[in-house]
């Protein structure tokens, strides 16, 4: 802001770019004047922390400027950075079910099931059951990939589509005949169960059934 007299423009740049030309109107004695000037180019753009130096120019045209004055003012917005998606698995471990509520009844383990939703996502939902006869455990986890014919720690039953029913092929092995069980649900935002995806499935309930 400042004074002028005379009839034409003024040419501001920031360090030498952002150019805009103002017009001023043709007056004969000393006016006040006001120009909002905004960097629409983003030089100003600091990333980190330190000190910046910018430089301001005022070029004027057919006017005579008296008292120029300069007020700078600079906002700032917060971008998130870019998510790199989901972690590729997590997992939950159930809490103590009692079957029977007597030992003298012992259960066979059947199948599991999931109900929810994949989200229209590429993830999966997987399963492993660990059996006890005393409510304190131990508690062993075992699943199964290749439909029963070998049963470890590491593997685990694919629960597949929601509100499918899948045998519990380690059963007659590992948990039949004990009267406590928990379950671990596994949860991948991705196909193979390792790289990161976008989308996570939902489960919503868990059925493990059992029979005497």
């Amino acid at each position: 802001s400042g004074t002028y007299t005379g009839n034409g423009s003024l040419n501001l740049t920031l360090n030498g770019g952002n150019s805009q030309t103002y017009t001023l109107p043709s007056v004969s004695s000393a006016t006040y004047f006001e120009l909002l000037y905004k960097d629409s180019s983003g030089i100003i753009n600091p990333t980190s922390a330190g000190s910046y130096t910018y430089s301001f120019g005022i070029v004027p045209s057919g006017v005579t400027i008296y008292g120029m004055g300069v007020q700078l003012h600079i906002s700032h917005r917060y971008v998130p950075p870019a998510c790199g998606g989901l972690p590729a698995t997590g997992e939950l471990t159930s809490v103590v079910f009692d079957t029977t509520n007597s030992d003298s009844i012992k259960p066979n383990y059947n199948s599991f099931m999931w109900k929810g939703s994949l989200n229209a996502g590429n993830g999966r939902v997987r399963f492993q059951l660990a059996t006890s006869n005393s409510p304190s455990g131990p508690w062993n986890f075992y699943g199964s990939s290749d439909n029963g014919v070998t049963c470890s720690s590491g593997a685990w039953y694919d629960a597949g589509a929601p509100s499918t029913p899948v045998e519990v092929y380690c059963a007659g092995q590992y948990h039949n005949n004990q009267r406590y069980f928990k379950y671990k649900v596994q949860l991948c935002s991705n196909t193979d169960c390792i790289a990161s995806g976008t989308i996570s499935p939902q489960v919503n309930d868990i059925v493990v059934n059992w029979s005497p």
